[in-house]
C-alpha cells in the first residue's frame, strides 16, 4: 500500500511494511538544509506517556531515519558518472545498488498510481522498466567471484520483485479488462523470467513456503541494501552539560551540609544519636532526589536545543556527505508551534495530550549529489503503541428472526482501536515555505488496521508578482 499527497514542492511517500512500520520517503536532490518534522497526535484513551515509553526509547526503537544512494536519473547518468572504476569492488556494488534502488523507486511510484485499480498506463511502463533494467543488468555477467555474488543476489531479488509487482496488478479490478495485448505481454513476461530462473540454476532460491520465500527475499534485500545505505555515526549531545549540572548540585548540596555540620557543632560539642540519624536522613534524600534533580535542570537548560548528531558517511570511502541534527520531545499542544498549533486545532483539541515531536535538519553536502541522488526514508516502528493497547473482554450481541426459525444470537468481540494523527512538515532549499501532509492511522493490538491520507490546511507559498517599471 503507497499512498502520496501533494500539496506543493517534494513530497513524502507513505508505503506500509509488514503489519506494523510505516516507510515514508522522498528523494534529496539538492544540496543544503533539508527541514523535517513529524507530529504524532496521541489519542486520549491511550496510557502514552514519558514513563510507559522514555523519548531515548521511541527514538531508539521506534523511529528509523535513514539515507541511501539511488544513483542518477537516466539523462544525466551518462554524462555525470564515471565508470573507469565500475568494474571493480566496491564501485561494482555501489553503482549497481544504486540503480537498483531507483529501478525500487521507481516501481512504488508506479504502485502509488494503481491504488486499488489496475489501469494500461502504469502496468505498461511497468512492464517496460522492468524489461529494461533486466536487460542492462544482465548484458555483461562479472567474473570476479565477490561480484559474481552480488550479481546472483541482485538478479533472483529483482526477478521476484518484479514477478511480485506484476501477480499484484493481475489481481486489481480491471485488469481483465484492459487490452489483450498488454495482458499478455505480462504473462509472456512471467514466464520469461520462469524459463530464466531454471537455466541460471535458481529455483532453489524460490522453493518453500510463503514465509520462507519471503524472509530469504528480505535476507537479499538487506544484503542489496549494504553497499549504498550511508553510514551513521551518532553521538549524543548534552553528555558535558549533564556532568556540569551535576558537579553544581553536588557542590550545592554538600556545601550546605558542611555549614549545617558547623553550625551544629558550635552550638553543641557532642556527637548525639539525634545527629548521626540526620546526618543519615540528609545523604539518603540527597542520594533520592540527585537523579532527578540533574535531569530536570538539564532539560532545561538544554531546552530547545538538537539532542543528538549524526554524522552520515559514504559506504566503503568513509568520506562525509552529510551532518544531521536531530530533536526528539514529547509536549502538549500548547507548547507547539504557533503555525502547527492553529492547522491542527479541528483534530487535536484535547490540550492534555501528549504528542511526539521529532524534528531533523540535515545539512547536505555539495559533492554528496555528484554522482548519486539520495533518497531519505523515515521509518515508524508501530509495535511500541500497539503494545499499549489493551486486550478487550466486552461483546456485542445481535439477534436475527427468520420465518420457521428459531431466533439466532451471535456474540462480537469487540476489538479496541486508537486513532492517531501524523503530521508532517518539511522544508528543502528552494522553497518559499513548507510543505505539510497529514496521515490518519488507527492501530490494533495486532498491528495497523487502516491508514489513510486527509488533506491538512496549510498556507500555500506565496504567488510572485511581476511588476512592471512605469
Amino acid at each position: 500500500m503507497l499512498l502520496a499527497y501533494r500539496i506543493g514542492g517534494a513530497v513524502f511517500s507513505l508505503k506500509r511494511q509488514g503489519d506494523f512500520r510505516l516507510q515514508l520517503s522522498r528523494t534529496l536532490t539538492k544540496p543544503g538544509r533539508h527541514q523535517v518534522e513529524l507530529y504524532l497526535f496521541t489519542p486520549h484513551e491511550t496510557t502514552f506517556s514519558s514513563r510507559a515509553l522514555t523519548e531515548e526509547q521511541f527514538f531508539q526503537s521506534a523511529l528509523t531515519h535513514r539515507f541511501r544512494l539511488l544513483g542518477l536519473p537516466a539523462q544525466d547518468r551518462a554524462s555525470k558518472l564515471d565508470t573507469s572504476y565500475s568494474l571493480l569492488s566496491p564501485h561494482y556494488e555501489i553503482m549497481h545498488g544504486a540503480s537498483f534502488s531507483q529501478f525500487q523507486a521507481s516501481l512504488d511510484r508506479l504502485r502509488q498510481q494503481l491504488q486499488g485499480n489496475a489501469t494500461a498506463e502504469p502496468l505498461t511502463r511497468a512492464l517496460r522498466l522492468s524489461q529494461n533494467y533486466a536487460q542492462r543488468l544482465r548484458k555483461a555477467e562479472p567474473k570476479q567471484s565477490k561480484q559474481s555474488r552480488y550479481f546472483r543476489q541482485l538478479d533472483i531479488y529483482f526477478s521476484w520483485l518484479a514477478e511480485q509487482f506484476l501477480l499484484e496488478s493481475m489481481t486489481l479490478e480491471g485488469f481483465a479488462d484492459l487490452d489483450e495485448e498488454l495482458q499478455q505481454a505480462v504473462r509472456d513476461f512471467l514466464h520469461q523470467e520462469h524459463r530464466y530462473r531454471a537455466e541460471r540454476g535458481y529455483l532453489s532460491d524460490f522453493r518453500g513456503g510463503p514465509t520462507r520465500v519471503w524472509n530469504r527475499m528480505s535476507l537479499y534485500h538487506r544484503l542489496l541494501e549494504y553497499p549504498v545505505v550511508l553510514r551513521q555515526q551518532l553521538t549524543a549531545l548534552g553528555a558535558g552539560t549533564r556532568k556540569l549540572v551535576k558537579a553544581a548540585s553536588t557542590m550545592l548540596i554538600m556545601s550546605l551540609f558542611t555549614y549545617f555540620l558547623f553550625n551544629v557543632r558550635d552550638a553543641s560539642q557532642k556527637m548525639s544519636l539525634a545527629l548521626l540519624a540526620g546526618i543519615a536522613l540528609v545523604y539518603a534524600v540527597r542520594d533520592l532526589l540527585r537523579d532527578d534533580l540533574i535531569d530536570t535542570v538539564t532539560r532545561w537548560l538544554r531546552k530547545g536545543k538538537p539532542r543528538w548528531k549524526i554524522r552520515l558517511l559514504m559506504p566503503y570511502t568513509q568520506a562525509s556527505m552529510a551532518q544531521q541534527l536531530v530533536w526528539l520531545d514529547y509536549r502538549k499542544l500548547s507548547e507547539l508551534s504557533k503555525a502547527v498549533r492553529e492547522h491542527s486545532s479541528k483534530w487535536a483539541a484535547n490540550e492534555e495530550r501528549q504528542i511526539v515531536c521529532y524534528r531533523s535538519w540535515l545539512h547536505l553536502e555539495k559533492a554528496a549529489l555528484v554522482q548519486d541522488e539520495l533518497q531519505e526514508r523515515l521509518i515508524l516502528d508501530c509495535e511500541p503503541l500497539c503494545a499499549m493497547i489493551q486486550a478487550s473482554h466486552q461483546q456485542l450481541f445481535e439477534w436475527t428472526e427468520a420465518a420457521d426459525q428459531p431466533v439466532a444470537i451471535q456474540a462480537h468481540t469487540i476489538e479496541k482501536q486508537h486513532d492517531y494523527n501524523m503530521l508532517l512538515v518539511h522544508h528543502q532549499p528552494g522553497q518559499e515555505a513548507t510543505v505539510a501532509q497529514r496521515w490518519t492511522l488507527r492501530l490494533g493490538a495486532g498491528g495497523i488496521v487502516r491508514c489513510v491520507n486527509k488533506s491538512v490546511n496549510w498556507p500555500e507559498p506565496p504567488k510572485r508578482r511581476l511588476w512592471r517599471r512605469a
